[in-house]
């Protein structure tokens, strides 16, 4: 059984790597946001370098919502796992009844 935090590493790289091939999404972001390429760069840094896999796991979220970005099943079901671990879907008071964790 791989240990919880290299599976947390291991799926969000992979998702995020999904999210780094669709450049042309991110030109429908917003002027007032992060650029796509800046915010591809930071959740890497947060995954690869700081381990704030929690932080990652919200901001692909909230950019799914919010982008057509496109997923792979596998990516899905690996974004699926990383939920069901983390017991929330954001910290946004919307996604309250998704939270689990109490």
């Amino acid at each position: 059984m791989i240990p919880e935090n290299d599976l947390l590493k291991e799926n969000l790289s992979i998702i995020i790597l999904e999210l780094a091939k669709q450049a042309e999404v991110g030109k429908s972001f917003s002027e007032k946001e992060m650029a796509y390429a800046d915010q591809i760069a930071q959740m890497v840094e947060w995954v690869e370098d700081a381990g704030e896999y929690g932080l990652a796991y919200e901001n692909i979220v909230c950019l799914l919502e919010s982008y057509s970005f496109i997923l792979s099943g596998s990516a899905a079901v690996k974004l699926l796992e990383v939920g069901v671990i983390f017991g929330f879907k954001t910290e946004l008071d919307k996604d309250e009844r998704f939270d689990r964790r109490s």
